[in-house]
């Protein structure tokens, strides 16, 4: 019997303060490593990160629901 294979992935937004284009390409090298290896430490996994001057994207499985660093507030 085939079995079946699905993945649910949190898609987190990151924003500069007050939508600000601080990041630079020559920043973003650095800064999306760094951010890796906070998620690391978190025990967690990073499926992708990216994004543009003024805000990032990652990607992380359903799993790091829970984890300290997914925390919603205002």
């Amino acid at each position: 019997m085939p079995g079946t294979y699905s993945q649910i992935l949190l898609h987190i937004v990151f924003s500069t303060k007050h939508r600000e284009p601080w990041i630079k390409p020559e920043s973003a090298e650095r800064l999306y490593p760094y951010i890796g290896g906070i998620v690391r430490a978190e025990k967690g996994v990073l499926c992708g990160i990216g994004g543009v001057e003024d805000h990032v994207h990652m990607y992380l499985p359903d799993a790091h629901r829970e984890s300290p660093f997914v925390e919603v507030g205002a």
